[in-house]
């Protein structure tokens, strides 16, 4: 009995020690798991994204989402490469430390990201929040910075600015100011055939023209016209081929109220300034204007600004065309009054003479317009005739 009995205490503290050793070693299992456990708990890296528009901060701050593990991007060796710290969950507008730099620091990634958390955490994110980011937020960034924009900024721009722009600005614009194709030899103008008046004045007559130059226009030309026409006066137009091209028609009113018409030149050059064939071409792109609209080529031709040469008379005098001056200017273009106008008019007056004007050219035309009725009152009370140029000799 007493064997059987310590038998069964042998096997029950057997059982109760088997226990404790069992407890035992659940309990350190129990903390083993719970350490891995615990170990498991922290907080999960946070592989950067990338922004074009901010790196990734190297420091606690405001704001800060989560731990930054960015492998091999640091720019030193501490740490085996390893950066730690936190970024902001949203990017702000102020200075940022520049993105990794994938072209410096491209090998440390490989070397230390050997482990498969490694190379989860650092291949496959880093590709995504450093190769691709960096070449976003750098490489092209920069490219698009630096290489384009300075293409742009100065090969392409430049080629526009200097190439292109000198080839317009010199080359096609030259062929106009030359008269259009001063390389095309035009030796001859247009034969005139204005209609000749069938009124003779009298050799007796005290004769004298009133002219007007740089029309048409739909303002001035008009009022001019109409005075005329209230009067019973004829007159003279020198018109400027640029302006018969925009008013065709007040050209065909001159002509259908018995005026009479000269060419101005088309663009109203300096013609002593121009040579043989510039001339030419200057009075015959005129002389095209002025037919289209009225069906006929004048005889008369004024210079601009009075200024002539050898050449251009010897022009003239071949093609039988008319150079026709003045000997009376009222300045009318540069701000005479419409009472110094007539004072002027009235004391120079004498027979033969022919009166500038202007019926186009700017703001001081209206004082021509407000003295023509007193002036035209003025010749006929002296005994003048108003004839148009071509009948003065």
């Amino acid at each position: 009995m007493a064997k059987a009995k310590k038998h069964r205490r042998n096997i029950f503290t057997g059982i109760i020690m088997a226990a404790v050793l069992v407890l035992i070693s659940g309990c350190s299992a129990s903390e083993s798991f719970s350490l891995a456990s615990f170990l498991s708990s922290e907080k999960s890296p946070v592989v950067n994204e990338g922004s074009v528009g901010k790196g990734p901060q190297m420091a606690d701050g405001a704001g800060a989402t989560g731990d930054v593990v960015i492998v091999g991007n640091s720019g030193t060796a501490e740490g085996g490469g390893i950066i730690q710290g936190s970024f902001e969950g949203e990017p702000s507008t102020g200075e940022a430390i520049d993105p990794p730099n994938t072209q410096t620091d491209g090998d440390k990634p490989d070397a230390t990201a050997t482990d498969k958390p490694d190379a989860t955490a650092t291949d496959k994110p880093d590709a995504t929040a450093t190769d691709k980011p960096d070449a976003t937020a750098t490489d092209k960034p920069d490219a698009t910075a630096t290489d384009k924009p300075d293409a742009t900024a100065t090969d392409k721009p430049d080629a526009t600015a200097t190439d292109k722009p000198d080839a317009t600005a010199t080359d096609k614009p030259d062929a106009p100011p030359s008269a259009g194709k001063p390389d095309k030899a035009v030796d001859k103008l247009d034969k005139p055939d204005m209609p000749v008046s069938e009124a003779k004045p009298s050799k007796s007559d005290k004769l004298i023209a009133l002219t007007f130059d740089d029309g048409p226009d739909q303002r001035y030309t008009t009022d001019i016209l109409d005075i005329l026409k209230e009067k019973g006066v004829k007159a003279t137009f020198f018109v400027v081929g640029q302006q018969v091209s925009k008013n065709p028609e007040v050209l065909q009113r001159i002509v259908d109220e018995g005026h009479a018409v000269g060419n101005h030149t088309y663009n109203h050059k300096d013609l002593s300034k121009l040579n043989k064939q510039q001339i030419i071409e200057e009075v015959k792109t005129g002389d095209a204007a002025i037919k289209k609209a009225i069906g006929y080529t004048p005889a008369m031709v004024r210079a601009p600004y009075g200024a002539v040469s050898d050449t251009l008379k010897g022009v003239l005098k071949s093609n039988n065309r008319e150079l026709v001056g003045w000997n009376i200017d009222t300045r009318d273009w540069a701000g005479t009054s419409a009472a110094n106008i007539r004072k002027m008019i009235k004391n120079e007056a004498k027979p033969g003479g022919i009166i500038l004007m202007h019926s186009f050219g700017g703001k001081h035309i209206k004082n021509t317009v407000q003295a023509l009725p007193d002036v035209i009152d003025d010749l006929v009370k002296k005994g003048y005739t108003l004839v148009t140029a071509d009948q003065i000799d």
